[in-house]
């Protein structure tokens, strides 16, 4: 549990919050917060909060409504992705039991080779 001690400290010294719930020193650097990409439904950085006043200091706090708008894109996207991620899934599967049967196929004619080759020699003999 943080004391209150620390929370103060680590306010004066993060106390820029991005969209994400991020943490930074300056406004700018959190304005490009790298983890919105991956923890914001919009994919960006809406919007920096001064902790301290509880201001917005860069962009604009989105509305319930579009945020809604954007989650509904977003697993949308998902879905998609998810989709895609699957029949790639599958091709790489079939590639790796083409493969497979090939590596078969060659282990097999070598070993006819082997056997025509003992025939071969018998029949000369």
């Amino acid at each position: 549990m943080i004391n209150q001690t620390e929370n103060t400290i680590n306010l004066n010294e993060f106390p820029f919050e991005c969209a994400c719930g991020e943490c930074f020193r300056t406004i700018q650097a959190a304005a490009v917060c790298r983890k919105c990409r991956n923890y914001s439904v919009f994919g960006y950085c809406t919007h920096v909060i001064d902790q301290r006043t509880g201001d917005v200091v860069h962009g604009t706090e989105p509305t319930e409504e579009e945020y809604e708008v954007a989650a509904l894109e977003w697993e949308s996207f998902r879905a998609i992705e998810r989709k895609e991620m699957e029949m790639q899934r599958l091709e790489w599967e079939e590639e790796r039991e083409l493969r497979r049967l090939q590596k078969a196929e060659a282990r097999l004619v070598a070993e006819e080779d082997r056997l025509w080759d003992i025939q071969d020699r018998l029949m000369a003999g």
